[in-house]
């Protein structure tokens, strides 16, 4: 018998000022916009008999996120949280994600946004295609066709446009970003509320503590500048005549009186 092939979409929850501008939804976090469009355009990419999961990493903010990708039409959604995944950079996130799509198992696909709009890195999908040592495709466009074996996907680089097939398992991410949700409907959404939300922690995973959070990340902070913000100064026109014009600018270039002089001095 035919196994059910599996996708697994990764996403992050980020905070909702960085997405919306108006107060338009009542969660403090929502779906990173370019996971979001990589998870509606994998749903409508996926074939009957499919098996969609999404996973995030993060405390309980999380979880109006994945009840989110329920309504959806994703079929299981799966929460990492434990206070040893905190501080993670890529690295370490990385590898709770491996350890999660281990414990899967049997997964065809792994589907990324190609970044977040809080890290901006974008170094997520290429990470977990190192340590699960599998092929990767970025700054994809569209699924041509996807099947049990093999992906075929269009993408593009700079000025030049692409067409790929690959063996399966691989890793992708698509390169661009939505804001806006296609339609839901109310029964979708209310079967969202019910659904039970998995969690894992890291004894569920298995993790070795120093591989994952602060301790597992390889990101060094040396220092944090604060850059302070530009100062408008107020526009002085200089309608004089030339001599009184070179004058004014001359003493704004060497501070004097910071070019408010009088004119023929």
């Amino acid at each position: 018998m035919k196994r059910l092939m599996r996708i697994v979409m990764c996403i992050k929850s980020v905070k909702k000022e960085l997405v919306y501008q108006e107060d338009e939804y009542q969660e403090n976090y929502v779906m990173n916009p370019y996971d979001l469009y990589a998870l509606q355009n994998i749903i409508e990419a996926k074939k009957q008999g499919t098996e969609m999961i999404c996973m995030s990493m993060g405390p309980e903010a999380v979880t109006d996120t994945l009840r989110r990708c329920i309504a959806l039409g994703v079929d299981e959604v799966i929460q990492l949280s434990d206070k040893h995944f905190a501080g993670a950079d890529t690295i370490a996130t990385s590898y709770v994600l491996k350890k999660a799509i281990e414990k899967i198992g049997n997964v065809d696909l792994i589907c990324c946004g190609q970044k977040t709009v809080d890290g901006e890195t974008g170094q997520v999908v290429y990470a977990l295609s190192e340590q699960l040592n599998i092929p990767c495709l970025s700054q994809v466009e569209s699924i041509t066709d996807l099947n049990q074996d093999t992906i075929s996907i269009e993408r593009v680089n700079g000025d030049c446009s692409e067409k790929i097939q690959v063996g399966l398992p691989a890793v992708i991410s698509y390169r661009n970003c939505t804001t806006i949700y296609k339609k839901i409907n109310l029964l979708r959404l209310k079967r969202a509320q019910n659904h039970k939300i998995v969690v894992w922690n890291m004894n569920d995973l298995q993790i070795d503590p120093s591989m994952c959070g602060q301790k597992g990340s390889k990101t060094i902070v040396q220092s944090v500048k604060k850059h302070h913000a530009i100062i408008k100064k107020e526009q002085t026109i200089l309608d004089g005549d030339i001599k009184d014009t070179v004058h004014v600018v001359k003493n704004i270039i060497l501070g004097k009186d910071n070019g408010v002089c009088l004119y023929g001095e």
